[in-house]
């Protein structure tokens, strides 16, 4: 165990030094416990499935359940953590067993599964990219990761017809899968219809999704500045997808960017900040694309909602929430079970009648 230890340190401390994708993917391969259930559903005639970690079977009608949790895990794959926050997070709301249903997927980056119909993906499974064909499961065809999380849900209210309200939470790299899912999901107003509410929860992602080609600074008096269109032309690639809304892929290849544009402004998003999250840690994203959002995943937080702010008229700003959570860093479960944010959820679901 002790000598395991030390390989996954040393493939880890070497991957993060040089860059090489291929070197982390064998630390994932070594560390990621896969969960134990499936979601499965036929895509192109042929069995496929991601592996889920839920609190009730996705496939069993229930009549009692009324709200829906989703929680996205980050960028360690670990969906058992997310989904054991996500059981602490509804007992925090209030909620029973009987009225909710948690449910915590887990989108697998280059780790090759033993069966041949788990889908894998590569780092664009944030973004709603598509995925891969890899040894087992190399046949398989190909469906972009906000498609999987469409059927989950269209899936889970069929066997569970009474659920009302859905409150979708991704923390770090689940923070950066549910931000561009709320700005380009086809089925959020179709379940408006429904009486069934969605609700959107971005915690301290690395990057976020720019609605123009404008990016933003803080000054040396603490002012926010625009930045300088020289500086951005040293980084030609900065308001590609998923950045910006240049070169759309995936899910959002179908989209304009005026529809994408709408979507985000005006669906409910709550927004969490950790006022500690400074730290230049190995998964923040370093690239010059999300360089020029900020130094870290607080700062960067700060200037996209002067960005989104600047959208928004007053009257129409209560689509979106800003909570800044005191002294905390990068943790998805001193972020989801703190006294301010769960005072704001249950705030929340009282005031839209749940």
């Amino acid at each position: 165990m002790k000598n395991k230890f030390y390989i996954i340190l040393i493939v880890l401390s070497i991957s993060l030094l040089c860059g090489c994708q291929s070197l982390w993917y064998v630390f994932l391969n070594t560390v990621v416990d896969i969960a134990p259930d499936r979601f499965a559903f036929e895509e192109k005639n042929q069995k496929v499935s991601i592996p889920v970690f839920t609190s009730q079977p996705l496939t069993i009608s229930n009549n009692e359940t009324k709200y829906l949790i989703i929680l996205i895990h980050g960028a360690g794959l670990n969906a058992g953590k997310s989904f054991v926050t996500g059981e602490l997070f509804a007992e925090s709301l209030g909620l029973s067993k009987k009225q909710s249903i948690i449910v915590a997927p887990q989108f697998l980056e280059g780790v090759d599964p033993d069966e041949n119909d788990i889908l894998v993906w590569s780092r664009t499974w944030r973004s709603g990219g598509w995925s891969l064909g890899l040894k087992q499961n190399k046949k398989l065809p190909e469906i972009n990761s906000y498609d999987v999380l469409d059927r989950l849900l269209d899936s889970a209210l069929k066997t569970h017809p009474n659920i009302h309200s859905i409150i979708l939470l991704g923390h770090s790299a689940g923070g950066q899968y549910v931000l561009r899912y709320a700005a380009g999901n086809n089925l959020h107003e179709l379940f408006e219809k429904r009486g069934v509410s969605i609700k959107y929860v971005v915690a301290n992602p690395s990057s976020y999704l720019y609605l123009d080609r404008t990016r933003y600074q803080f000054g040396l008096d603490g002012t926010v500045q625009k930045i300088v269109k020289e500086k951005l032309e040293g980084c030609p690639r900065y308001n590609n997808y998923k950045y910006g809304l240049d070169n759309l892929f995936g899910y959002s290849e179908t989209l304009s960017s005026k529809i994408i544009r709408k979507r985000l402004l005006n669906r409910p998003i709550l927004f969490l900040l950790g006022t500690a999250d400074t730290k230049q840690g190995w998964s923040l994203d370093k690239s010059c694309e999300v360089e020029v959002q900020g130094n870290n995943r607080y700062e960067r937080g700060q200037l996209y909602k002067y960005h989104l702010n600047g959208y928004l008229p007053e009257e129409r700003k209560f689509n979106h929430i800003w909570i800044e959570i005191p002294d905390v860093g990068h943790n998805a479960r001193d972020m989801y079970l703190h006294p301010y944010f769960i005072k704001r959820m249950i705030e929340n679901l009282s005031d839209n009648g749940v």
